[in-house]
């Protein structure tokens, strides 16, 4: 979704094994949970304020490569609904990482035709934070190149309980199918469940995710997150593209049914 500064060599050359991926066996939605600031800060006796802005910064590396590849849509997990048990000074130093970083990709957004999409709630997140992400839902929602999502104050059970509470409002004859659920999910339906899902630190889980991690591929890297580099995240791409995907029995060698 972000552009760099300087023209930099084609990513298929700077990675070989790209060229033997064909294009249909990249995933169309990546999702990436972005895990580990905070013992990676602790390895060098720092809060881990020190940790998540370090994470910001190689995200958005590994964003802007991932953008040069066949890839429609990128989300990342910035925030859970249960992150909120973290010490106040942690959480407002994070939304405050949000509102730079947000506001900072607007421009590159515009640049390169990309729709943003904000997953979770508005109605717990500073209202600073609030105004940026509207700001960037509305001034990109005409784009339909690619589509890069953040997920903040979400969580899987937590839309499911908003989407009930929306349903209870409906008329009593509405007819409630999937297409009114999709439609009712942060994103409107426009950000489908993920293929690949994948989180940093080496930990095994999707966590709360709900839909998105609907029939998701799931990649593990070793690594903290300030650790990483798109060369572990290519590595990712290379081990989906090998898998043979199952969905409801049907085998899928690797392509998106979405």
């Amino acid at each position: 979704m972000l552009r760099p500064k300087e023209k930099d060599a084609d990513i298929f050359e700077r990675f070989p094994k790209l060229k033997k991926i064909p294009q249909d066996r990249f995933p169309q939605h990546v999702h990436i949970i972005p895990d580990g600031n905070g013992r990676w800060a602790n390895k060098f006796h720092k809060f881990p304020l020190f940790g998540h802005k370090k994470g910001a910064e190689v995200l958005k590396k590994i964003i802007r490569e991932l953008d040069k590849l066949p890839i429609n849509t990128v989300s990342v997990w910035g925030f859970s609904a249960d992150n909120w048990k973290r010490s106040s000074n942690e959480i407002k130093g994070l939304m405050a990482i949000f509102e730079k970083t947000i506001k900072e990709m607007q421009k590159e957004l515009m640049e390169k035709e990309t729709r943003f999409f904000h997953l979770g709630r508005k109605d717990r997140i500073p209202n600073s934070l609030k105004e940026i992400l509207e700001e960037t839902e509305e001034m990109t929602k005409n784009f339909k190149k690619k589509k890069f999502s953040a997920a903040i104050d979400f969580g899987g059970v937590d839309q499911e309980i908003r989407i009930m509470k929306l349903v209870q409002k409906l008329p009593k004859d509405t007819i409630i199918d999937t297409q009114l659920l999709d439609k009712l999910r942060d994103g409107g339906g426009q950000i489908t469940p993920a293929d690949l899902i994948i989180r940093t630190s080496g930990e095994n889980r999707t966590s709360d995710l709900g839909w998105i991690a609907q029939n998701a591929e799931f990649y593990s890297i070793e690594k903290l997150l300030p650790d990483s580099d798109i060369n572990d995240f290519i590595e990712a791409l290379v081990d989906y593209s090998k898998r043979e995907r199952r969905f409801g029995g049907r085998l899928n060698h690797g392509i998106t049914t979405i």
